[in-house]
């Protein structure tokens, strides 16, 4: 009975290691061929979190939002600011724009740097997302 039980254990940390190689490989794929030197999704989110900032800067020159919305966009300019720092640090210094093409090495190492720290952008992100939620709740609140 407890080598059945070894065995369906082994049998799952085998799947689950194939799993995580096959994810790795396939994100150093993406970034070495990428021309930005960040994954897609990096880059997607870099632009949410720019349009995020943006859209705090204007509310805070426009000095007629009520007080609760613009604490609110003040919290969300500040995560995305954190969201910002964290895809930063996921891309490769170097891109192929400076003549540096990022090596296969590097770009493994970006990859696996970026598979352990996508739990703390995913929970950026989440973050985010609920404190958008909120500001569209006043700003649809304060239309009517």
């Amino acid at each position: 009975m407890a080598e059945g039980l070894a065995a369906i254990g082994l049998a799952g940390n085998i799947i689950q290691f194939i799993s995580f190689s096959f994810v790795l490989v396939s994100k150093t794929k993406e970034l070495h061929q990428s021309g930005s030197g960040a994954l897609a999704k990096n880059v997607d989110l870099s632009i949410i979190a720019q349009d995020i900032r943006s859209f705090h800067s204007r509310l805070a020159s426009n000095g007629h939002s009520p007080m609760r919305l613009f604490d609110t966009a003040r919290r969300c300019d500040a995560i995305a600011g954190e969201l910002l720092d964290a895809v930063t640090k996921l891309q490769h210094k170097h891109g192929p724009a400076s003549g540096n093409a990022p090596t296969r090495w590097q770009s493994f190492r970006r990859a696996l740097k970026s598979l352990w720290g996508e739990a703390h952008v995913e929970e950026l992100k989440a973050r985010l997302s609920a404190l958008r939620d909120q500001v569209t709740m006043h700003l649809v609140s304060d239309t009517k």
